[in-house]
């Protein structure tokens, strides 16, 4: 089976991609549920920060993970540009960011869509060796189709931003808890849950039960001091919002150094601008890095080389960049920026994949674009998500490649030839 965590790493032989279907309704609605209705009021890490004078924190409205780029080239669609010698075979998946999951060839061609029922915001999805996927939404839970949409299998539970399929097959993923009264303001935090095949879940770690630890890796907040006069009464803050856990894999560096032991998990906190990991067994931070070098962070994973792979949005800067990051020095080995200014960007959302010949492929989420760079940072492949209407193009949460050897006995298996 694809792990989230295999892919994002390394497009090697594994299984799936989980897919995630957000609280909202895609355009921004949260319903009645106070947790969901707890990121409608949520504040980010950059206007925290940018509170010079340690100003009041601002109650803002929804992050919103608009599905729409309204200023779309219209005459950029599909692959246009497929440098075969240098990019790396496979084929590709992600989703509509509503209910719809699409596995296509790297040529552009769309071999399958898989739809899954009840579903408003599906982000990422996990395909099995029999052409299954299992996916997981807000308010449906976890829930597994097979290769014709049919309803396998669904578990209740209360998820967001990732979740990853476990050897035993469990599922680790991240959940809401209940909105809670600190310093005068409510404010949501977030826990790491493991759901056992069976449906049973077991809280492994807290934001809140951990907030004395995470302070101190990261610099003061404004939401360690009492709200000032004026403020709303319910002021709803999601500040330690989590979009990524990682369990490590196996590494040389793991085997010689016990934070990067394989277990692990790897996390990322965007609004303090921290990517961690905490230890298998204790749950203590073990080690951390971002503040001051991130801007709004998401999919950090360790490649097999031992150092860790990052998308860098760089709300403050209007600039992303992919980092790869040597853990033990906490140096930078290697970036990939566009040499214009804001060429390169992605405000809320984005995520990056090393794949077995050394290019990195990366999703510009925003603008529905994907890429396909040489360690030299030349573009070898592009993909415009093809889904345009009324001169808007619908973006991409997540985009990942999977190995020839592991689909193309799928698409056999349903009297379809291989693709290149």
């Amino acid at each position: 089976m694809y792990t989230i965590a295999m892919l994002v790493r390394r497009a090697l032989a594994p299984t799936a991609l989980v897919c995630l279907l957000g609280a909202c309704d895609g355009q921004g609605h949260s319903g009645s549920d106070p947790i969901a209705a707890s990121e409608k009021h949520a504040a980010t890490a950059a206007a925290l920060e940018d509170s010079d004078d340690g100003g009041e924190l601002p109650a803002l409205s929804a992050l919103g993970y608009v599905d729409w780029d309204d200023n779309a080239d219209v005459s950029l669609s599909g692959v246009t540009l497929h440098d075969r010698e240098r990019s790396w075979p496979g084929y590709d998946i992600y989703t509509n960011d509503q209910d719809e999951a699409y596995l296509i060839s790297t040529s552009g061609e769309r071999l399958h869509t898989w739809r899954v029922p009840g579903a408003t915001h599906l982000e990422l999805f996990e395909l099995y060796e029999d052409g299954s996927i299992a996916g997981e939404s807000e308010k449906e839970g976890l829930a597994r189709v097979d290769w014709d949409s049919k309803p396998i299998w669904r578990a209740q539970v209360h998820i967001h931003h990732d979740v990853r399929r476990l050897p035993s097959g469990s599922f680790l993923v991240i959940a809401k808890e209940q909105p809670r009264p600190y310093k005068g303001r409510i404010v949501q935090f977030d826990q790491i849950v493991e759901i056992s095949a069976e449906g049973k879940q077991r809280k492994l770690w807290s934001t809140f039960e951990h907030l004395e630890e995470l302070r101190r890796i990261h610099p003061p907040s404004p939401l360690d001091r009492a709200p000032k006069k004026g403020t709303p009464d319910k002021l709803w803050l999601d500040y330690y919002h989590m979009n990524c856990v990682e369990p490590l894999p196996p590494t040389e560096l793991g085997e010689n150094d016990e934070r990067f032991r394989a277990g692990n998990l790897l996390i990322c906190l965007p609004r303090v601008n921290l990517i961690a990991i905490l230890d298998r067994d204790s749950f203590d931070v073990v080690w951390s890095w971002g503040p001051k070098h991130l801007e709004f962070a998401h999919t950090p994973t360790l490649l097999e080389n031992g150092n860790i792979l990052v998308f860098d949005n760089g709300q403050r800067r209007g600039d992303s960049r992919v980092l790869e990051l040597d853990p033990r020095t906490k140096e930078i080995v290697w970036s990939y920026t566009d040499p214009e200014k804001g060429g390169f960007y992605s405000e809320w959302r984005g995520s990056n994949q090393r794949l077995p010949n050394g290019n990195t492929l990366i999703c510009e989420s925003e603008r529905g674009y994907v890429f396909e760079v040489t360690p030299d940072g030349e573009k070898v492949w592009e993909f415009w998500n093809p889904d345009l209407v009324d001169g808007s193009r619908r973006r991409i949460y997540r985009y990942a490649r999977l190995e020839r050897d592991f689909v193309e006995p799928i698409l056999a298996a349903q009297g379809l030839g291989s693709r290149r």
